[in-house]
């Protein structure tokens, strides 16, 4: 039994406009398919949030904090409730705890991220495209460097349960000589997963996205990287024009989550997942 992060893309439940019926089949599914990882594994899951936290900040005048810890509610509402419907048919064995996370932020380093929907066109100075899918919304999604909530994640796992925790990335906040104040941003899910994965001593990641592999002309969707060692990963990570935003967080989260003692990362989708070997494995 190995300590497990498995990662759920925000667009692995929700396309900008998926019901929330259609939300909690598509995770209903997922779950189905990680099964095996998640019954015999020491496991907590986190999520992203980048269509649902784009829709309420689109709909409210809230700060970009405010609108993650909203979608962290709506999103814990829908993974929970897709997680007890396998418990109540006996595919799932651990109960699932819910988890609302907040992370504290380097607030001087930070990249642009993609968040709500997708649109055929610039809105604004403010949106980029995003290769083969359209323009969306860029913020800012600073560094994460701690996890509030991670002593509850290490116990919770340790006693029989599987914490759903760090969604979105959690909510960022940074720390000051009075206490915890808010940003204005969104922090990248994959980072914070990797971080929580080296916080609680995890040897395996799994990252679920919407393509198979890594590529190396990803925008194409050839070269695919299957096995690969650190070393390799990390010298094409320099050299490789990755998108950001997307696919390039993802590897980098995965570097710096085998960097810190971290043993094996499994970037793939859902469709694919099946073990630990499957996609592409970084060791």
């Amino acid at each position: 039994m190995r300590k497990t992060v498995i990662a759920l893309g925000g667009n692995a439940l929700d396309n900008g406009k998926s019901s929330i019926k259609d939300q909690i089949e598509k995770a209903t599914e997922t779950f189905s398919r990680l099964a095996y990882i998640l019954n015999n594994n020491e496991s907590v899951i986190t999520y992203g949030n980048g269509p649902q936290v784009g829709e309420i900040f689109e709909k409210t005048s809230y700060s970009l904090s405010i609108c993650g810890a909203m979608s962290q509610g709506f999103l814990l509402h829908v993974i929970s409730t897709a997680y007890q419907n396998l418990i109540d048919r006996d595919v799932l064995s651990k109960p699932a705890v819910p988890i609302l996370s907040h992370t504290v932020i380097n607030q001087n380093v930070y990249t642009m991220k993609p968040i709500g929907a997708f649109y055929d066109h610039k809105i604004d100075d403010s949106y980029a495209m995003e290769i083969g899918k359209g323009y969306r919304k860029m913020v800012k999604s600073p560094e994460p460097v701690s996890i509030l909530e991670k002593d509850s994640v290490t116990y919770l796992m340790s006693n029989g349960y599987i914490p759903i925790a760090v969604g979105g990335g959690g909510i960022p906040v940074e720390k000051r000589s009075n206490g915890y104040t808010e940003f204005d941003g969104v922090v990248d899910k994959d980072l914070s997963s990797a971080l929580i994965g080296t916080l609680i001593g995890a040897e395996d990641f799994i990252i679920i996205t919407d393509v198979k592999n890594v590529y190396l002309d990803f925008a194409s969707k050839t070269g695919a990287i299957n096995k690969i060692g650190y070393s390799n990963m990390l010298n094409y990570y320099n050299k490789i024009n990755f998108e950001e935003g997307t696919i390039r967080p993802k590897i980098l989260a995965a570097l710096k989550f085998l960097q810190r003692g971290g043993k094996r990362v499994c970037i793939t989708s859902i469709d694919n997942i099946k073990t630990m070997d499957t996609g592409t494995v970084i060791e």
